[in-house]
């Protein structure tokens, strides 16, 4: 990690940004350890100075652990601002592309979220609400995280931290502005990227923004927006070569003004996932409506006791029964009142099911504005989506790269927080990189694990030994894999300082 951040100058560019007098360790000593840290050994601030002190840093930079106490730290976190995040992330870029390549092509966007612990009463913090929880803590405040990575290796080049009851669909819009202009500024407006997204974010505000500075994209559109290009028949549709089990209907039409292509997607193995599930659902549903149905009878009967059910209630409860996805197209729900007792009456729409079935399930609207893409371009640059997925799955992994914790009472705080955990990310996708490119094609969470293994041992020989023999530094036993990556990280010039 320490060798990524020399061949980029992130010290030396966080200094610039972020000066101070010189006095102790510098600001950007405490963010790089912070985001080495994270990749490598996440903890709070108070034990990392305790980490620290067992690692190579302290011989290297040769600063006491008391440099980095809990108190320090915080004073300098205090001096970054948001603006200085920006910057900082903004010049980072050029220096990732010089020095080790960056394919912009292709770019995914996407969001999550993580909770806190912040007590309800905090009022120091507004960034941290509740709102719909990814992790299922609907009980914490949380903030979100939207991320901006390169397709290839899924390094990161932009990042912000918002409220966290902001959905997606109203977040996108002004991040899709900042996007396009962070893009200009790093890459140039000549250059050309394609923004892929989910359909959570597609609005008309930020795809008209989209359309109008010229940017490309690639999105899948929402159901309702699309309900007629949903009911084509499947004996319409083709196969798509090179992706088994995966059939397109392809037609050119108009979105915000811009003739756009629209590929119908149908996949087997999606439609046997989401049938699962819509079948798994209905038996759930209909036992609950079962079980309230036979209660609200035993009251007609005079054989419940209790308080006395009213419409209302009920009403509320069959709604909650109905939640899940589709349940509420597919029953056929009556509920009136006999002597003054509500009385439930449920059925299968059995034809609302049949069009579920033919026109919903297994299939993806995409739409992109590059009308000579194939389907097996849009369809690739989409799925694409799952590797930064499985990058927000590696900020949440319990040993390296984790978000949590992060025992941070305000909003800026937060904010250099989630900055030098995407450092941390940013250095972890840049080794997993190096060592693919270099032959050795192994995940993040795996290399990050073999080269934590790697230990400096200090080798002292008692008094009155051979002469020969020198007190000395050197690396731990090493197996045939992690040599190997030691050869291709450089690791033993670290010995050196």
């Amino acid at each position: 990690m320490l060798r990524i951040t020399r061949k980029l100058g992130l010290l030396e560019l966080i200094n610039e940004i972020v000066p101070k007098r010189k006095q102790g360790p510098s600001l950007g000593h405490y963010l790089v350890l912070a985001a080495i840290n994270r990749a490598l050994a996440p903890c709070s601030e108070v034990c990392i100075a305790d980490w620290y002190e067992q690692t190579v840093l302290m011989r290297l930079w040769r600063f006491p652990k008391t440099a980095f106490s809990s108190q320090r730290f915080w004073d300098h976190m205090d001096m970054v601002s948001e603006t200085s995040i920006d910057t900082i992330q903004k010049k980072l870029v050029p220096l990732i592309k010089q020095h080790f390549g960056l394919d912009g092509r292709v770019l995914l966007y996407d969001t999550t979220n993580f909770f806190t612990f912040l007590a309800t009463t905090n009022d120091r913090c507004t960034a941290a609400k509740r709102g719909h929880s990814k992790a299922k803590r609907h009980d914490l405040r949380q903030v979100g995280l939207a991320l901006l990575v390169t397709r290839d290796f899924q390094v990161p080049l932009f990042h912000r931290v918002y409220d966290g009851n902001i959905p997606d669909i109203t977040l996108f819009p002004k991040i899709a502005k900042e996007l396009t202009k962070h893009y200009d500024e790093v890459f140039g407006a000549h250059e050309e990227a394609t923004l892929v997204f989910d359909k959570g974010n597609v609005c008309n505000d930020a795809m008209e923004h989209l359309v109008d500075t010229k940017k490309h994209f690639v999105a899948a559109l929402a159901a309702n927006r699309v309900t007629d290009l949903l009911a084509v028949p499947i004996d319409q549709f083709q196969d798509v070569p090179g992706l088994p089990g995966t059939q397109a209907f392809i037609t050119d039409t108009t979105f915000w003004g811009k003739i756009c292509r629209a590929v119908v997607v149908y996949t087997e193995s999606f439609f046997t996932q989401q049938l699962s599930g819509v079948t798994n659902n209905m038996v759930k549903c209909q036992k609950k409506l079962m079980d309230l149905e036979k209660r609200l009878c035993k009251w007609q009967k005079g054989k419940a006791r209790g308080k006395r059910p009213t419409f209302r209630p009920v009403e509320s409860n069959v709604l909650t029964i109905l939640a899940p996805q589709f349940m509420n197209e597919l029953f056929n729900i009556t509920i009136d009142q006999q002597q003054g007792i509500p009385r439930l009456q449920y059925s299968v729409d059995h034809t609302a099911f049949d069009k579920l079935v033919n026109e919903r399930l297994g299939r993806t609207v995409l739409v992109t504005d590059h009308l000579d893409w194939t389907p097996h371009e849009i369809i690739g640059a989409y799925r694409n989506l799952t590797s930064i997925e499985e990058t927000f799955k590696n900020m949440k992994n319990i040993n390296f790269l984790r978000w949590q914790p992060a025992y941070h009472w305000t909003d800026q705080k937060l904010k250099v927080h989630g900055f030098y955990c995407v450092i941390a990310l940013l250095l972890s996708t840049l080794a997993h990189k190096v060592a693919v490119q270099s032959g050795i094609d192994l995940t993040i969470i795996n290399l990050l694990s073999v080269l934590n293994a790697i230990r400096e041992v200090a080798v002292i020989y008692p008094q009155g030994t051979m002469a020969h023999r020198k007190d000395h530094i050197t690396l731990s036993r090493m197996s045939p894999q992690q040599r190997k990556l030691a050869e291709i990280f450089e690791i033993e010039k670290i010995l050196d300082g």
